[in-house]
């Protein structure tokens, strides 16, 4: 009975010896655990001895080696489920840690991947839990490796990111500050020069600038000079000289002379008649029509109007400078043939059935090479012609300063505007003033035996 006795609680430890080294494979925590339960399961087995010596000592004769068979058999069996449901225990035990390890595993990385997702600011690890989900709080108490792995996550994601370095000069003070290419362009369209001295800065900008003010300046002189002064002059002077020169009584006389024919041989004779008479009044009216009409019966108050031949040369301009258009009448007297009558030295001509011929020697109207007839000329009309032409020359010249001074304008915009670009150029050091890439350099070359100096002027880009 002893023997038995022996055996089970030797089956007893050994199966709390294998439970427990089977545990601690997997948590060193469980080998404690098996072995109190080895204590407990063997505790139980010390009072059963007792009542077997007590039954072995009352009854010893019924006592047969059967019996001990049968209780080795029965102890063995209970030593090996023993075993087995240690190892069961043992290995439920250890899929139980598995499973709650791999759960703290995915705790982790949910848990990671949130904290990598939110805004977490820079902070200190103490003051950074705060912003962590409970879950995630739970694993940084549990386990301060999930924290490293976190920001191991979070480095990761930096790195991938793409960053693009761009290089920016700074500004240089001492060359100025910004200016607008746009504001310089308008300012030199409006006054020349000044977009130039907006930008200013560089003495080129300046000297530019003065060159373009004073462009302006002197177009703008020169066409007041010819264009007013000159041409008022020359048609002042053109006038006095139609009015000492040129009659209308000595132009009258002629038409008077053969009425019939004034309107074959003056076509220009109406609207001569509208420039020198005005119509607004009755007698007005009248003197027009006998003007218009030389054959009726008011020519002759119209005639008698306009003896100007013992007026002085002042009576003359002042009653000119009354008629209709009298513009149009100083213009009549030179371009138009038939008023040649009208000047002073208007002598040889012959009156022709449509127009004013020139006279030959032999009394007859003069013809040139080619056998046509020459119409009739005056020294004074030919000066009084090119006196006039003289007068519409200085007119002519407007379209050429006014055509300058808006080149000027356009020019000087263009270049302001330029300006203002490469200055705010040099503000970044990226550019240089095109002053400062033209080089020049000298040399002595040989022409023959005389030596001559040379100048070169290169500019580099």
């Amino acid at each position: 009975m002893r023997k038995s006795t022996t055996v089970s609680i030797v089956a007893l430890c050994l199966t709390g010896f294998l439970s427990a080294f089977a545990g601690a494979a997997s948590n060193p925590d469980a080998l404690e655990a098996r072995f109190a339960q080895a204590a407990s399961a063997a505790s139980p087995a010390a009072p059963a001895a007792p009542a077997a010596v007590k039954s072995d000592t009352v009854k010893p004769a019924k006592t047969s080696k059967a019996k001990k068979s049968k209780a080795v058999k029965d102890s063995t069996k209970a030593a090996n489920a023993a075993v087995e449901d240690s190892l069961k225990a043992a290995a439920a035990d250890s899929a139980k840690a598995a499973i709650a390890k791999a759960a703290a595993d995915s705790l982790r990385q949910d848990s990671a991947r949130a904290a990598a997702a939110m805004p977490v600011p820079v902070a200190t690890p103490d003051s950074a839990k705060q912003f962590l989900p409970d879950s995630a709080k739970t694993i940084a108490t549990a386990d301060s490796g999930a924290e490293a792995d976190s920001s191991q996550v979070k480095a990761k994601k930096k790195r991938k990111r793409v960053v693009r370095e761009t290089t920016v000069n700074t500004i240089d003070d001492l060359k100025g500050t910004y200016r607008s290419p746009k504001k310089a362009l308008f300012m030199s369209m409006l006054v020349p020069g000044l977009g130039q001295a907006y930008v200013g800065h560089t003495w080129g900008n300046y000297t530019r600038g003065a060159v373009y003010f004073l462009t302006d300046i002197a177009l703008a002189y020169g066409w007041h000079y010819y264009v007013v002064d000159r041409q008022n002059a020359q048609i002042d002077k053109y006038k006095t000289f139609a009015d000492v020169n040129w009659h209308q009584e000595k132009y009258e006389n002629v038409i008077a002379k053969d009425p019939t024919k004034a309107e074959a041989r003056n076509q220009h004779r109406e609207n001569y008649c509208e420039t020198v008479q005005d119509r607004s009044t009755t007698k007005g009216n009248s003197l027009f029509l006998g003007c218009a009409t030389p054959t009726s019966a008011d020519y002759e108050s119209f005639q008698s109007e306009y003896k100007d031949l013992a007026w002085g040369s002042d009576s003359v301009a002042h009653r000119r400078s009354e008629f209709p258009n009298p513009h149009n009448f100083y213009e009549l007297i030179g371009k138009e043939n038939e008023f040649i009558t009208g000047w002073d030295d208007a002598n040889n001509i012959f009156l022709g059935d449509s127009a004013y011929y020139a006279m030959g020697p032999d009394g007859n109207p003069a013809k040139d090479n080619l056998n046509r007839l020459i119409l009739a000329t005056t020294p004074f009309q030919q000066k009084y012609i090119g006196m006039r032409a003289q007068a519409n020359d200085y007119a002519r010249m407007q379209a050429y300063f006014l055509g300058g001074m808006v080149v000027n304008h356009i020019v000087s915009a263009i270049d302001a505007a330029l300006a203002a670009h490469y200055h705010n150029k040099a503000l970044y050091q990226t550019e240089t003033n095109w002053w400062d890439r033209v080089r020049l350099d000298s040399q002595l070359a040989w022409n023959g035996f005389a030596p001559t100096p040379m100048l070169t002027a290169y500019i580099t880009f």
